[in-house]
């Protein structure tokens, strides 16, 4: 089934998000069609879960909307219902994105089966998580995360599922890049990773806004370790030559996020990570690409000092998943336990 050309999908994504837009942009079809439809169907969630709703029920109303779309496309009267309940002070583009939704559940439909059912199901489970945690950890107009434990699992749904959605992309796309136990692990660890970094970037931001993701940010920031060393990992593992194009995705996301942990040691908050810095390390890392050696150097020289020894998380038998989680996320129980993540309680 042929899918629209990108040019459709490129106009949202300068829209949402030129960094992604740039990173997307770079694969080859149809990777590049089926990611960029995946990463705009999840801004849709996003925007759901950012709006500035007038209560709860009305934001579960459209996550409920959303999840029903997905299965079934919607009569135009719901799609109208549906857009006109969201509120008025939305950015220009996710309007338009919002906007496209009928356009994008079209394109959907013309994805592979199996991709296909991979997307509406991450989605979901996105959804869901997202709409758990607004649920309940909401306070006095406020959200606040009281542990780390607590950032982790919101990493998993609203992160780790979309590393293990692209993985099983491009497994199905790429010959020799197979999936096994261990590249999911790498897979949520590198979600956990870019996640993070955001919520670090956008501490101040989320705060004003009563977002309080975390409680703790020495312990964040330790907990980066791991994900970053999987992350690496996740890289090396693309196959070089056929995977080129997804090892220079994953790459620049990785060591443009470990750049951007680095200038806020240097600058604290004030001032992001200034473009001329992420045009240097895109360039450089085009050149060493082919070269896990090289990665690595380049790696241990962006990774804080300070970090470098960081350990796994403590194992503990006591500890488990939770029933809710488990409810919302019902694959690879037993291998979740043992991929050092953090989510037991």
């Amino acid at each position: 089934m042929v899918m629209r050309s990108f040019s459709f999908y490129y106009q949202h994504l300068e829209n949402v998000s030129r960094s992604f837009s740039f990173c997307i942009s770079q694969l080859t079809s149809p990777a590049k069609e089926w990611v960029a439809l995946s990463y705009l169907l999840l801004r849709v969630a996003d925007s759901i879960e950012d709006a500035k709703w007038q209560d709860l029920q009305t934001q579960s109303d459209s996550f409920a909307a959303f999840k029903s779309f997905l299965v079934q496309t919607p009569a135009n009267d719901q799609f109208t219902k549906w857009l006109s309940s969201f509120p008025s002070q939305l950015p220009l583009g996710e309007k338009q994105l919002l906007c496209a939704v009928p356009l994008l559940l079209e394109e959907k439909d013309n994805l592979p089966e199996s991709i296909k059912q991979s997307v509406i199901k991450t989605i979901l489970q996105v959804v869901d998580g997202m709409h758990y945690f607004l649920n309940h950890y909401h306070m006095e107009g406020k959200i606040v995360f009281p542990s780390l434990v607590t950032t982790n699992q919101y990493c998993f749904f609203v992160a780790g599922l979309v590393g293990k959605l692209l993985s099983h992309i491009f497994t199905d796309l790429l010959s020799n890049f197979k999936w096994t136990a261990s590249l999911l692990n790498q897979a949520f660890h590198f979600g956990f990773f870019l996640q993070k970094i955001n919520l670090l970037k956008d501490k101040v931001d989320d705060e004003t806004s009563g977002r309080y993701f975390i409680s703790s940010e020495n312990s964040l920031r330790e907990s980066l370790v791991i994900h970053a060393h999987h992350s690496l990992a996740y890289v090396k593992s693309i196959p070089i030559i056929e995977g080129r194009p997804y090892r220079l995705f994953c790459a620049w996301s990785l060591f443009i996020g470990l750049a951007s942990l680095k200038w806020l040691d240097k600058y604290g908050h004030r001032q992001k990570i200034k473009p001329r810095e992420t045009y240097y390390l895109v360039n450089q890392i085009n050149l060493l690409i082919d070269d896990n050696r090289a990665l690595e150097k380049l790696f241990n020289s962006y990774l804080p000092g300070q970090y470098e020894e960081g350990s796994c998380y403590a194992s503990e038998s006591t500890k488990k998943i939770p029933t809710w989680f488990k409810k919302i996320y019902d694959d690879e129980m037993d291998s979740l336990t043992l991929f050092a993540l953090d989510i037991e309680v």
